[in-house]
């Protein structure tokens, strides 16, 4: 039988281990803490259900438009972190079952390198045994010149939910996705909320207009930014805030790994070096998920936890970064998959741009929403998909029907005839499709 040694039980451990037993292997995972990872415990399942009682906020500020009365919401920040916590349990416990359901040895230790080929793992020594490592990353504080400021509190991701009560003003540092997600959060629950970027503008990784409509809608909802070299002081400086949040600093965590007793390649932000096939420099030793690197993304973690499962037991399989879709849990949302219009170009494919739009409130229950808008980037020579941006009401959605259809190898013109319980939905597909020329 395959032996599959898995380290690690975030998103890209769990993939890989499930993954392999299910091809017949024996899998041992070896994880530290509780499986799960920053995922389940400190990132996106408590964050979701924070952001879930977010939106309970709007949704009764537009009650009465509806004919509905209510008195005035209360906030109750000790009951959402309770609610949050037993997200939390839920999610691990369902992790867990799947490991057990899925057969995969699950053994609470950490693991380190030996030398080429050997593993050392809770008394163990795995000789000749496929790898994956899977250890995630961990949130940081950069290292900053000049005095900290009395008065004012240094979180980083990980350590913002454990907060005693909501911060009366709240400065951001960085323009990523955590960043704004935590920006829309602690904005609709009451504080005064400041986002500094360094760079010229929000998410730069995405597209720059779809990135600036983002921020337009924040803005209108009151989050203030600021942007360029020396944001950040000037921010602190106009705000004196209650607490200055790092969401997005985080290190690749390999520490007491032995990399480089394994042969192991870095990078110089301490991510693990791995090509299509998830494989690292050293044979028989591959990786997934945050220890290689940004994008910190649980969807991208899993598929590269399949792909490195399937590559280390001797399959054939290939991690595609750009079908993974991303989105930003704001409100609205902006969610993405695949290219922006400038990178395809830069790939030399022969570019077309498709647009569709919805009106605000068509596509959500909810009465006020900001609409949405779609722009879906084509190669017209080959009918090739490349990618897909939206800002809007159910954005994520409409991104990951582009992305089921990107993976599928679909024709872009097969767009329109995908059906949606939602003909908001659908339609916006249908209208970009047809204004591509």
């Amino acid at each position: 039988m395959a032996e599959l040694l898995v380290v690690g039980a975030g998103p890209a451990g769990v993939a890989a281990a499930i993954t392999a037993a299910r091809l017949g292997a024996r899998v041992t995972l070896v994880e530290r803490a509780a499986p799960g990872g920053t995922c389940v415990h400190r990132g996106e399942v408590p964050a979701a259900r924070l952001r879930q009682a977010a939106d309970l906020l709007d949704e009764l500020d537009r009650a009465e438009r509806m004919g509905v009365r209510a008195g005035p919401p209360a906030l109750d920040w000790g009951r959402m972190r309770a609610s949050a916590a037993a997200a939390v349990d839920v999610a691990a416990g369902r992790t867990r079952a799947a490991l057990e359901a899925a057969g995969v040895e699950v053994v609470t230790a950490g693991a380190r390198f030996l030398g080429p080929g050997r593993v050392e793992a809770a008394g163990l020594v795995f000789e000749r045994v496929p790898v994956v490592l899977a250890t995630g990353a961990g949130s940081i504080v950069p290292q900053r010149s000049g005095a900290p400021r009395p008065g004012r509190r240094v979180v980083t991701g990980d350590e913002v939910m454990a907060l005693g009560e909501v911060p009366s003003r709240l400065l951001i540092a960085g323009g990523a996705r955590f960043g704004l997600e935590w920006a829309a959060l602690f904005h609709r629950l009451g504080s005064r909320v400041v986002v500094a970027t360094a760079g010229d503008r929000i998410l730069p990784e995405e597209d720059r207009e779809m990135a600036g409509a983002l921020q337009l809608a924040l803005e209108r909802r009151g989050v203030r930014f600021f942007a360029g070299r020396g944001s950040l002081e000037r921010a602190e400086a106009e705000l004196e805030p209650e607490v200055l949040l790092f969401a997005d600093s985080r290190r690749p965590g390999s520490s007491g790994l032995d990399l480089e007793l394994a042969g192991v390649a870095t990078g110089p932000g301490g991510e693990v070096t791995v090509d299509a096939r998830c494989a690292t420099s050293a044979p028989g030793v591959f990786a997934a998920g945050d220890l290689t690197g940004p994008p910190w993304l649980s969807s991208r973690a899993r598929a590269q936890g399949t792909v490195a499962a399937i590559c280390a037991l001797g399959g054939t399989a290939r991690f595609r970064p750009e079908r993974v879709p991303r989105a930003v849990g704001t409100r609205p949302q902006l969610a993405a998959v695949g290219l922006t219009a400038e990178q395809a170009a830069a790939r030399g494919a022969s570019v077309a741009v498709g647009r569709g739009g919805l009106a605000p409130g068509s596509g959500d229950p909810t009465p006020g929403e900001e609409g949405g808008t779609l722009k879906l980037v084509v190669d017209t020579e080959f009918g090739e998909i490349l990618g897909a941006h939206m800002v809007g009401c159910r954005a994520s959605e409409v991104i990951g029907l582009v992305a089921a259809a990107m993976e599928l190898e679909a024709d872009y013109r097969d767009l329109a005839r995908i059906p949606s319980p939602h003909q908001d939905l659908a339609g916006l597909l249908t209208e970009a499709v047809a204004s591509i020329r």
